[in-house]
């Protein structure tokens, strides 16, 4: 399992000769690494910390840092009596507050505890009583929050080892040194008191055998919950199995449970889902269920599953990145995605229809695969989005029973049907036409009548050929199409839909549109755009649009917009990137 060791090393004036004597403590420790282990190392002086060593797994580089940081006790300061219980405290929130974030590249392991090698001069403080500094440190440890409002990571105890070495020139303070060291190892939960006389050498080794004992006998739990509120507390209830022979208050309230992209995504039953996948291959038009063990029951609205187009590049690792890069990376993934459409979402799967479009699918020939992100709404949770976790499962092209069932499949047919009945019209059309040429003649004039005025023959005059047709009045335009519903008054997505695709654009995020797919999230395969011609974002509740001084323009509504200036985007607004056009719809 492996413990996180946090290594304070006195080197202050009033260790004096016992300096070596602690780094040999030091290096015992290191040197008694296992396979998960990690270690920081401190040196602090009559001031505080002077020198650290951050989180590390080579022993080797902990070991050469003990050594040569620091070869000999720091001169006396001239402050008078130092404050060692806060030099501790303040050691402690800095080495341990950011242990477990996502910018950390050293995995945590799951148990933590701090050496402290110390003469203890100045444990008491200026005004503290004797003992009641070491004591409160040691509560504070227990509480296992660094610093005390930390809220984002989870509770964790840690249990200090704490080694005195008495030095000689202040008898006058030796009984509170003692007082000091004794009460801050908080012995309830695994802490150590040792004492190491002069030039007691061997014992470090003891030491560290006693501790590394006391730690193996611990029980430490690891579970895991589907079902967390939307918040980053929470309330829970643990249940102890008695075969364990456990027993103690199972219950929790209102803790921090440290939910971040990295450390909490969805549980996925990845095994299940890949051989559904693999017996029922998703397609465009198709439908796609995903396992594991969600809490969705009859609020399938929670669920929802964006497909990456197949060039969409996504992260190697969130190791090293930010709390904030990380999340950007969310999404920046789930606003590139094209959304399937949920069907039914409950405990155990959530079924999707897809969307109609091949640009999800990646490969060649019949070697297909799709990658898709899983996303709850509500808690903000998604599946995994590295690139060896997120979601791949086998694909194909849509079969002709499903395309002609398709949108895509509907508009060719009706095109086909639409086009034989104008040929056939045109048929007739000519056929009449030509017979009348053939049959058409004009017709003589009637005799004159007798006794008619005027002496002049009578004009022979064309009469109506009963054959000829003549075209009705011509119908009144349709109705015009009813205005577009006004938008929410707060966008919290808008999407982008039309021939191109479906993007969803969501806030904290920029989206730009153009054909560079490593710069673009609103991929555009279209040599009349630009590599980068337009960018996306809401802001304040409103979607605005940029054109980023493209070749073809940006037109919003029929109307190109000015380059580098942002403009709003309503509901039902009609936005173009050269000759892309798009919808936009706005929740």
């Amino acid at each position: 399992m492996g413990t996180a060791w946090l290594i304070l090393l006195d080197s202050g004036a009033s260790i004096g000769g016992r300096f070596d004597e602690a780094k040999a403590v030091a290096n015992a420790f290191v040197n008694s690494k296992r396979e998960n282990d990690i270690f920081k190392v401190m040196y602090f002086n009559d001031a505080g910390v002077v020198y650290t060593l951050d989180w590390t797994n080579d022993k080797a580089k902990a070991a050469s840092f003990i050594d040569a940081t620091v070869t000999k006790p720091f001169p006396a300061s001239g402050r008078g009596v130092r404050e060692l219980g806060d030099i501790i405290k303040q050691a402690a929130i800095d080495g341990f507050r950011e242990l477990g974030n996502v910018g950390q590249t050293v995995k945590a392991p799951m148990h933590q505890a701090m050496v402290v090698l110390s003469s203890g001069d100045g444990g008491s403080g200026s005004s503290s009583s004797v003992g009641q500094a070491g004591a409160l440190i040691a509560q504070y440890m227990t509480k296992g929050r660094f610093p005390e409002d930390n809220l984002a990571l989870p509770k964790m105890p840690v249990p200090v080892v704490s080694v005195w070495f008495p030095a000689g020139g202040m008898e006058e303070r030796f009984e509170q040194a003692r007082a000091f060291m004794q009460n801050l190892a908080n012995t309830e939960i695994g802490g150590f008191f040792s004492v190491i006389r002069d030039k007691s050498l061997p014992r470090g080794d003891r030491i560290v055998t006693a501790v590394r004992n006391r730690f193996d006998a611990m029980w430490i739990a690891k579970w895991q919950a589907s079902c967390v509120a939307p918040t980053i507390q929470q309330t829970f209830n643990f249940g102890f199995d008695p075969a364990l022979g456990l027993a103690g208050d199972g219950s929790y309230k209102d803790v921090p449970v440290g939910i971040d992209p990295k450390s909490w995504p969805l549980d996925i039953d990845i095994d299940t889902t890949t051989q559904e996948a693999d017996k029922n291959p998703m397609y465009p038009g198709g439908k796609v269920t995903i396992f594991g063990n969600f809490c969705w029951e009859g609020h399938k609205e929670r669920a929802e599953l964006f497909l990456l187009p197949k060039n969409q590049e996504v992260p190697a690792t969130l190791e090293g990145v930010t709390l904030e890069d990380a999340e950007k990376a969310r999404k920046t993934l789930i606003g590139q995605g094209l959304k399937a459409t949920v069907i039914d979402a409950g405990k155990d799967s959530a079924t999707f229809e897809l969307p109609d479009s091949e640009k999800f699918l990646s490969g060649k020939g019949e070697s297909f695969t799709a990658r898709v992100v899983l996303h709850d709404n509500e808690t903000l949770r998604t599946s995994a989005i590295t690139k060896d976790k997120i979601i791949t499962v086998k694909a194909v092209k849509a079969p002709l029973s499903s395309w002609l069932k398709s949108n895509t499949g509907y508009l060719v047919i009706g095109g086909i049907v639409f086009a034989g009945v104008v040929l056939i019209l045109l048929l007739v059309t000519a056929f009449r036409s030509g017979g009348k040429r053939r049959g058409g003649a004009v017709v003589a004039a009637p005799p004159p009548r007798p006794g008619g005025g005027g002496g002049g023959g009578a004009v022979a005059a064309k009469m109506p050929d009963p054959a000829m047709s003549y075209a009705a009045p011509p119908a009144p335009p349709p109705p015009a199409p009813p205005p577009p519903a006004p938008g929410p008054a707060f966008v919290q997505r808008a999407t982008l839909s039309g021939a191109a695709g479906i993007f969803t654009v969501l806030p904290g995020v920029e989206m730009k549109a153009g054909r560079d797919g490593a710069l673009c999230q609103i991929l555009l395969a279209e040599p009349r755009v630009s590599g980068t011609h337009a960018t996306m974002k809401i802001d304040g509740g409103q979607l605005f649009v940029r054109d980023d001084n493209s070749n073809n323009g940006t037109t919003l509504n029929g109307q190109r917009l000015p380059p580098g200036v942002w403009t709003p985007v309503t509901n039902g607004a009609q936005l173009r990137f050269g000759p892309i056009e798009f919808a936009v719809g706005l929740e």
